[in-house]
């Protein structure tokens, strides 16, 4: 957690992958989370309820922290992107009486009789555990989405998933992002398609099938028709996606370029290009390895409030960018500005970048009675730190 004057405190540590964890999802606000390992399970954590070591009087152990929920293990290759789909429902017994509360303990009532939620009080065991998300496994060509619900807990797991659907891309996926019931997935070949959830879910769409899942939209910076060597293919492949909202995204490809596709819910053809539809800029001759949305943000000269994110890549760098548009009444974002950069140094010689190998994006407040806030990124770099920035409106630079 971030505290007074920016600096980053250490609060608790999650155990439990056999080796390196490549991915993590927070999944609602109640502080339940998901991991992805080198050890091919997902597991599910809380990081709120029951994460303290229960000790006798003279310090010995006598509860180990119960942080970990389940661990998933139905996964062929290694997991290495996850993406929420559904926070679901999650009751705990100390969680205030609330609908999903009453739900829940009606539903387990009428299951396991009239003393099962009276046991599960006095054992503190987990009501309900509910949720959806997708995983993407390395150079695979399908994302998988799972639901989640609550485990009798005869294997020591509070949750238990099964596979809802298996959607198939034409090429090797790169990464991919959700929101606003649509799935974004970038290929290795340049290409980004969107899938779109169906409105009516076919009886047959269970078990691997797409039929839940409706292809809408493939975004190419290509021109139809024309040949391209496969170096340039390559530079072209998609590292990074981000929604801002439904109908904008940004995608970052291997040559260093961030494209912002705007104005989708307006778009009639399945195959877009990016001329008409697209607005980029080259901000690193390095690769970029994280793009978050960040909230609205004003040109401090004209007070026009406009869309924004933060990129970062392996040169150091963390750029903050934004949509202004040319035209407020038509709400049609014309240009794509950089309002700050930040070069990420080493702290005993500041002439060194260090690479930025992740970001991520929290809500820092402004005033001390906590009445206002900005966004706050905080970074992890090769160095192995974590730091926090504060992104401002400084001076433009235009694509």
């Amino acid at each position: 957690k971030t505290v007074s004057g920016g600096e980053v405190e250490f609060v608790r540590e999650f155990k439990g992958h056999k080796s390196g964890v490549v991915s993590l999802a927070t999944l609602d606000r109640k502080g339940r989370f998901l991991s992805a390992g080198m050890d091919k399970t997902v597991r599910l954590w809380d990081s709120r309820f029951d994460c303290e070591e229960e000790l006798d009087e003279e310090g010995n152990i006598l509860r180990e922290p119960l942080t970990l929920l389940a661990t998933f293990t139905s996964f062929e290759r290694l997991v290495y992107a996850i993406e929420v789909m559904r926070e679901g429902s999650y009751v705990r017994p100390t969680d205030d009486i609330d609908m999903a509360m009453i739900t829940a303990m009606a539903k387990k009532t009428a299951l396991q009789g009239a003393g099962a939620v009276q046991r599960a009080a006095v054992l503190r065991e987990i009501i309900e555990c509910s949720g959806s998300f997708a995983t993407l496994a390395r150079n695979d060509k399908e994302i998988n989405i799972w639901n989640m619900n609550v485990a009798d807990k005869t294997d020591g797991n509070v949750a238990k998933i099964d596979l809802d659907c298996a959607i198939e891309h034409d090429a090797s996926i790169g990464t991919m992002t959700v929101g606003h019931n649509l799935i974004l997935a970038g290929d290795i070949m340049g290409v980004v398609t969107m899938w779109e959830r169906s409105k009516r879910r076919s009886l047959t769409s269970w078990g691997g099938n797409t039929k839940a899942w409706t292809k809408v939209h493939k975004f190419t910076p290509w021109k139809s028709g024309v040949l391209h060597s496969p170096a340039e293919i390559s530079k072209q492949s998609i590292l990074q996606l981000r929604f801002l909202d439904r109908g904008t995204f940004v995608s970052a490809s291997k040559s260093g370029a961030v494209r912002v596709w705007d104005n989708i819910e307006a778009l009639s053809a399945f195959e877009v290009y990016k001329k008409k539809n697209s607005h980029s800029m080259k901000i690193t001759s390095d690769l970029v390895t994280g793009i978050q949305k960040l909230a609205p943000v004003k040109d401090p000269t004209t007070g026009e409030e406009c869309s924004a994110f933060s990129v970062s890549s392996t040169d150091g760098h963390v750029m903050s960018m934004a949509l202004y548009p040319r035209d407020p009444y038509k709400k049609v974002h014309d240009e794509l500005v950089m309002f700050h950069v930040h070069n990420n140094t080493a702290d005993e010689d500041e002439s060194k970048s260090v690479d930025v190998d992740s970001i991520a994006v929290s809500e820092g407040f402004t005033s001390t009675n906590g009445d206002s806030f900005h966004p706050v990124v905080i970074t992890g770099d090769s160095h192995g730190e974590i730091k926090t920035l504060k992104p401002e409106w400084r001076s433009v630079a235009i694509c």
